[in-house]
């Protein structure tokens, strides 16, 4: 029983995860459209920049206490306030610290007319630090209406705001002022979904059994979030704000499919094997249906773009963002090789193993470093595509053998999972070559029809080679639809 509604609270995390990610790139997607058509990469660049300082704070100042009070049985409550009144105070001398370092980071940035921005961007800290530390209960109980809610308050204000001020000053002031909004919006939403209100308590001492479990979840942030730190930095330092938006927005455009489905397995996956931690079986399982759904999004999507990225850029975005066409390719097929390492990673926290991730997100850090400082001064931002993409295949490699070892998933299996969404990929691009050379000129309006069309029919051979042919990850499919209507009707 405790197993079937483990599956029923994954099945509806997962539902109101995909919701919250489709919606959320959805609003996202056109209202980068439109602000692309208002404003230059280098504003995009210049916000990325102003971000790089208080994400790097926040990310060094992390406890990990809320991921081990997730991970813990425990009831929660008794730390809470005093993990609030830590951030708080934290926030408030990262604020003083960005504030008056100001000047240095704008100089060694070279973005001297974004000096006030710097100063001002520790509010972002500052009101991330003071959210309701409550929020740990939608995860820790798998309730992600709460946080679609509290993410969509955040995109709505974020799209408002920066389309509002983009078509009366068009620079990065108008992202900057949006992404604050972004910030103030989510964090006062949760103070709306719980009944939780934090009080300030400096019992810091109540908190030190946390730091065992917590201590690996500090590490795994740090590797995890001071990869892309490092990532912009050096682009930012080596070649300049135009290039740093150019080469954020190819990763936006190329996540635009994939992140809601690698977000799903992210937020759902760790709660989930953390409540059947005791069976191995189980989660090789779980593991090998990720890998079916995150495959079967991401293979299609690399060959689209490989197929057609430069025409896509061009409808989309227009004319000065034509460079990034080239990187599309380079980023998707990363996103694809990530579904190994994406869906091996919650395992390793969820059976009380956070060293094994953090030890993988080292050596992801360390190739990454290694790859970027190599390839950024002679290609520029392509090099950090193809150093993104080959940082990927290194750490999927390790992750799965580790993985193997752990839960006894059978290598054949492993490597079975991407094989029919290739196949069908790469037959619905021949199709697509063929026509498109027939019927050349083609409008705009006909390009697009023709890529529905061959997205329909690529789901077509997804669904024969697993009706037919019993192959693929159309049982996977069939079933996570099958689990998510039958919730629906005993909802209802």
């Amino acid at each position: 029983m405790e197993q079937a509604g483990t599956l029923k609270k994954s099945i509806e995390g997962g539902r109101w995860t995909l919701i919250n990610t489709v919606s959320r790139s959805l609003i996202n997607f056109f209202t980068f459209l439109l602000l692309a058509r208002l404003l230059a990469p280098g504003d995009f660049g210049i916000l990325t920049i102003l971000l790089i300082v208080p994400n790097f704070i926040i990310l060094i100042s992390a406890t990990g206490f809320e991921a081990a009070l997730i991970q813990k049985k425990d009831d929660p409550i008794p730390y809470l306030n005093s993990i609030w009144t830590f951030n708080i105070l934290k926030s408030l001398a990262s604020f003083a610290v960005i504030f008056f370092a100001a000047p240095f980071i704008a100089s060694f940035f070279r973005i001297p007319e974004a000096l006030l921005a710097v100063r001002l961007s520790g509010l972002i800290v500052l009101i991330s630090g003071s959210a309701n530390v409550a929020q740990l209960f939608f995860f820790k109980n798998i309730d992600f209406k709460s946080v679609f809610i509290r993410d969509m308050a955040g995109s709505i204000a974020y799209s408002a705001v920066a389309l509002t001020l983009s078509v009366f000053y068009r620079s990065f002031w108008s992202l900057f002022w949006g992404t604050i909004a972004l910030h103030l919006a989510s964090t006062f939403s949760i103070y709306f979904l719980h009944e939780f209100r934090p009080r300030l308590d400096f019992r810091f001492g109540k908190l030190l059994p946390l730091t065992n479990y917590g201590k690996w979840i500090y590490g795994q942030n740090m590797m995890d979030r001071f990869a892309p730190t490092i990532e912009n930095s050096l682009i930012a330092r080596i070649t300049g704000a135009t290039e740093v938006g150019l080469y954020t927005r190819a990763k936006s455009l190329a996540g635009i499919i994939n992140s809601p489905f690698y977000n799903i397995i992210d937020r759902v996956a760790f709660p989930t094997y953390s409540r059947i931690q005791d069976s191995y079986a189980k989660i090789a399982d779980g593991f090998l249906k990720s890998l079916d759904v995150l495959f079967f999004v991401s293979v299609p999507v690399a060959l689209l773009f490989m197929g057609a990225g430069h025409r896509i850029v061009l409808i989309l975005l227009g004319t000065k963002w034509l460079e990034i066409g080239s990187l599309l390719t380079i980023i998707s097929l990363a996103f694809a090789v990530d579904a190994f390492s994406t869906s091996a990673m919650p395992v390793f926290n969820a059976v009380n193993k956070p060293g094994i991730k953090f030890w993988i997100q080292l050596v992801n850090l360390t190739s990454l470093s290694a790859f970027l400082f190599i390839l950024i001064p002679g290609y520029g931002i392509r090099g950090a595509a193809m150093a993104i993409l080959a940082t990927s295949a290194i750490v999927s490699l390790l992750a799965v053998i580790v993985l193997k070892k752990i839960v006894a998933v059978r290598f054949r299996e492993i490597v079975k999972a991407p094989l029919i969404p290739l196949l069908a990929s790469l037959a619905v691009l021949a199709a697509e070559q063929s026509i498109s050379n027939y019927l050349e000129p083609m409008t705009d309006i006909g390009f697009i029809s023709l890529i529905s069309l061959l997205g329909a029919l690529y789901c077509a051979l997804i669904v024969l080679a697993g009706r037919v042919f019993r192959i693929g990850p159309y049982p996977t499919l069939r079933l996570i639809a099958s689990e998510t209507l039958n919730f629906k009707r005993a909802e209802n």
